[in-house]
């Protein structure tokens, strides 16, 4: 059973979101049909300016934002309407590695480390080729890394999608994270008709996968990093997921958080198909307010998929602090005891 809350009469405006800024794509994904989508039409840069000034954190996905040579208006339209945001740009490194180091610089520049990169890594060698379709993608992928840590990109992570084609090699890209000095992400596969294009994924092998994430989970607590310590339960609820537990604290999609595609439309969230409105037609606040946001949020309140991504999983954790506290100094314990965290 998933774990959600029925919300009050008080509606407050989000602060997390996903926005896919094109659905074209370079790459050939296992786990995601993106790419073959008919519909590869890019977002118009002035809809952003309707954005709520209250966003903290957005993801600027796609397809491959990089596609767009205006990608660096797009970010700038992003921080004008919300300015207390931090960006994370999430990219495959299949585009000309020349023009992701000026685009970076410029960010970098303009921002500082509030604008950042997720370098999408889902295996080893060939096993990342395979699942992005792409021979000798891992070794461009893992350059653009190198030369933008050499630039001087400090806000950088390595993203793992884990698919029953690669979990093996969960661990590994995690340590390859440490290995080049940047963060690590993660999640496991699942369907989205709206987004990923995609209904359903394969199983991953659960016994495979608890192995893998228990390895990390204790890396993570090791640390002395309440952030690490963090990931290191976000971890946890990813195995919850993939068993069918559902998520350990309750989805605040529509509350906290939406997803925007590239025509516009306003969505309560990645996976499920529940559109809000569109910001060609309204403002976000209306669509936010609409008797469609209403509905959408009883029916995640219901919702029992259990989904756990970083973008609805980071405001719950922050909104339940006591509670992954404590599981984590249970955790910390188990790890320097030797014991399985999760």
């Amino acid at each position: 059973m998933s774990i959600n809350r029925l919300r009050g009469p008080k509606i407050k405006l989000p602060y997390d979101a996903v926005i896919a800024v094109t659905y074209r794509c370079n790459a050939r994904c296992l786990m995601c049909n993106i790419w073959q989508t008919e519909d590869a039409g890019d977002l118009d840069a002035a809809l952003l300016a309707k954005l709520p000034d209250t966003l903290r954190y957005v993801n600027l996905s796609g397809g491959e934002p990089f596609l767009r040579r205006d990608l660096p208006e797009l970010v700038d339209a992003v921080m004008a309407a919300s300015p207390r945001a931090q960006i994370v740009i999430s990219t495959n490194g299949l585009v000309s590695q020349g023009r992701v180091r000026e685009a970076a610089a410029g960010f970098r520049q303009r921002y500082g480390d509030r604008v950042g990169l997720g370098v999408s890594i889902d295996g080893i060698g060939a096993t990342h080729d395979r699942i992005r379709g792409i021979d000798g993608a891992f070794d461009r992928a893992t350059e653009l890394v190198k030369a933008l840590r050499s630039d001087g990109l400090t806000n950088l992570r390595l993203a793992f999608t884990a698919v029953d084609e690669n979990v093996q090699d969960f661990y590994q890209v995690y340590r390859l994270s440490q290995e080049l000095g940047v963060e690590f992400t993660s999640a496991v596969a699942q369907g989205s008709s709206h987004y990923f294009q995609k209904d359903s994924t394969s199983a991953v092998k659960l016994e495979e996968l608890r192995g893998q994430l228990d390895r990390i989970a204790a890396g993570e607590l090791s640390s002395t990093s309440p952030k690490r310590w963090a990931r290191a339960y976000f971890e946890r609820g990813l195995y919850d997921f993939a068993r069918g537990e559902g998520r350990p604290l309750a989805c605040l999609a529509a509350d906290d958080f939406f997803f925007m595609s590239p025509a516009g439309t306003i969505y309560a969230c990645n996976v499920l198909d529940l559109p809000l409105g569109n910001l060609r037609d309204a403002s976000f606040e209306e669509i936010w307010t609409s008797p469609a946001a209403v509905k959408a949020r009883e029916s995640v309140a219901g919702c029992g998929m259990g989904c756990w991504m970083v973008c609805t999983a980071r405001t719950a954790i922050k909104r339940n602090p006591l509670r992954v506290a404590g599981w984590v100094a249970a955790g910390k314990v188990k790890a320097a005891r030797g014991k399985p965290v999760l």
